[in-house]
């Protein structure tokens, strides 16, 4: 169970953008997220810490001490500090490219990433000083989606909605409690995910993000772990 949570939610961000390697060298944040999915609730605690050549490495304390380990190529390998075990994985859904807040960092926050994936715009309307977006889906993702809307806020997305092809929702995001990290960069502080897996049943993922270190103020030994030698490899 806490890989299939920690998988969703481990916070992605790599720093590819030329302009902005310079003020993204390394970043650390502490990340708390709440779940509540059927009725049962879950908590996970982390530091993240990145480097702006991909690699992520989260510190998890609850709900088990593990050291997980992240690649811009989708590699994840995970350690199990209690057992002195890990587990290795390969696959793009866990690259450090495909989670929102790597958008925001590389200079995507208007599309979300959408147009790399394949989608196009089919309206933009500015209502009460919000802006809104509508997006067409690639053809390999027609069946499941018809459309995807992003609002932003002063240039800030505030909520993006996925719809299915009966115009229900599908998911909902909201990004708020945004913090200026530097004098380019503003993050959400926080952002409640709802899915909605039927018309009757939902579930919740709030996520709030604390406490950024940029550079200089990032413990640089964080990025350097190392797996202990002695772990036993869990296939």
């Amino acid at each position: 169970m806490l890989f299939r949570i920690s998988s969703c939610v481990i916070v992605f961000l790599v720093f590819t953008s030329f302009s902005y390697q310079y003020i993204f060298q390394k970043i650390a944040v502490d990340m708390e997220t709440k779940t509540a999915v059927k009725g049962k609730a879950g908590k996970i605690t982390a530091t993240v810490y990145y480097s702006m050549d991909g690699k992520m490495i989260s510190y998890y304390q609850e709900p088990l001490p593990m050291v997980v380990i992240n690649t811009r190529k989708g590699e994840i390998t995970m350690y199990n500090v209690r057992d002195n075990t890990i587990s290795h994985q390969e696959n793009y859904i866990f690259s450090t490219e495909t989670n929102q807040l790597y958008y925001f960092l590389d200079n995507k926050k208007a599309d979300l990433g959408l147009i790399s994936m394949g989608y196009s715009i089919l309206e933009t309307t500015v209502q009460d000083g919000l802006k809104i977006t509508r997006w067409k889906p690639p053809l390999n993702l027609r069946n499941e989606i018809s459309t995807v809307e992003i609002v932003h806020e002063k240039g800030n997305p505030i909520y993006v909605a996925y719809f299915n092809q009966k115009k229900m929702p599908l998911k909902k995001i909201y990004f708020y409690n945004y913090t200026q990290v530097s004098e380019y960069i503003s993050l959400p502080g926080v952002v409640t995910q709802i899915n909605f897996n039927s018309p009757k049943d939902s579930s919740l993922m709030k996520t709030t993000y604390s406490n950024f270190k940029l550079n200089q103020a990032v413990e640089e030994n964080k990025l350097d772990f190392k797996i202990p030698s002695d772990a036993k490899i869990i296939k």
